[in-house]
């Protein structure tokens, strides 16, 4: 199933050298452990830069979205099985 989610989440990340690499988040009160990065891109939306990370957890992909201007992680879509 693919659902446009655009929720707040929260967000475990590792600062290494000059990257963030989120580790895992917590959605529907479950927590999802990252097993793979498979891209990172930035883009605006408005005055804001975004940085989004297309995920991978098991069989589950997730598009996750970080807003610069409030510090805040947002579940942009999820690609997930029930």
């Amino acid at each position: 199933m693919i659902e446009k989610a655009n929720e707040p989440i929260d967000v475990l990340v590792a600062f290494m050298k000059n990257k963030v690499m989120p580790l895992s988040f917590k959605w529907n009160m479950k927590k999802y452990s990252i097993d793979k990065v498979n891209m990172i891109y930035s883009g605006r939306v408005g005055r804001s830069k975004w940085y989004y990370f297309a995920v991978s957890c098991k069989s589950d992909f997730f598009k996750l979205g970080f807003n610069t201007e409030n510090n805040k992680w947002f579940l942009e879509e999820a690609s997930y099985q029930n």
